[in-house]
This record gives structure tokens, C-alpha cells and sequence, in this order.
């Protein structure tokens, strides 16, 4: 299974967090998990799969767990670890951002502001 992420420009903006409230209100905890959270979702809604039979699909969080769990097994990830990274329930481990960054082909710092 590959995909690959089909945007021109897959850097986000530091404006791209959306949330309620002034940003001075979130903890660093809170924040740092918005950023991450945003720009995760932005890469997985922008990626697609390419299937054995040549087509493709979107990106589930169900196939990035697999694959994450095939391409790096010292790495513990879940789908549902992964669902509360996308909702900003949990903060990513190091090794899984790295992995992460390898997947999608950014640098880990993509990830952090």
C-alpha cells in the first residue's frame, strides 16, 4: 500500500489553527496539540491511497495505523491514538512524529510551530 499527499504546497500557515478563544487562553499543552492536530488532519485529508488494483481512495486512519504499524514496529500507534491526535485529546510521542514526517514526506518541525 503507498499514498501520497496530492496538495502543491503542504506547508501550513501558522493561522491555520482554528479554534475558540484567544490563543493566549490555551495552555502550551492545548496549543502545542491544536498545531499538531491541524496540521495532521490537513495531511490525511489531502491524501489518498493507492490501491492494488491501481485505483485510489482516501486516506483512513485505519490504513495510516496500519501502514505505520508495518513501516515502523517500534513505534506504538493505534487508530484510536491516533483519532485523539486529530481531536487534540493527546500529544504525539517523538518517534511517532518523526514517523509521521517520514510518511508524509515533511520535516518533523512541520508538525510544531
Amino acid at each position: 500500500m503507498s499514498f501520497t499527499v496530492v496538495t502543491e504546497d503542504s506547508q501550513a500557515e501558522d493561522g491555520d489553527i482554528q479554534h475558540s478563544g484567544n490563543e493566549d487562553e490555551l495552555s502550551p499543552r492545548r496549543a502545542a496539540a491544536a498545531v499538531f492536530s491541524s496540521r495532521l488532519s490537513e495531511l490525511i485529508s489531502e491524501s489518498v491511497v493507492s490501491t492494488e488494483d491501481g485505483s485510489t481512495r482516501s486516506l483512513t486512519l485505519y490504513s495510516l495505523a496500519q501502514h505505520l504499524e508495518l513501516a515502523y514496529p517500534d513505534v506504538p500507534v493505534s487508530q484510536s491514538g491516533l483519532y485523539r491526535l486529530i481531536h487534540g485529546d493527546a500529544i504525539p510521542r517523538l518517534d511517532l512524529i518523526i514517523a509521521l514526517a517520514r510518511v508524509f514526506d515533511v520535516p518533523p518541525e512541520y508538525f510544531v510551530r
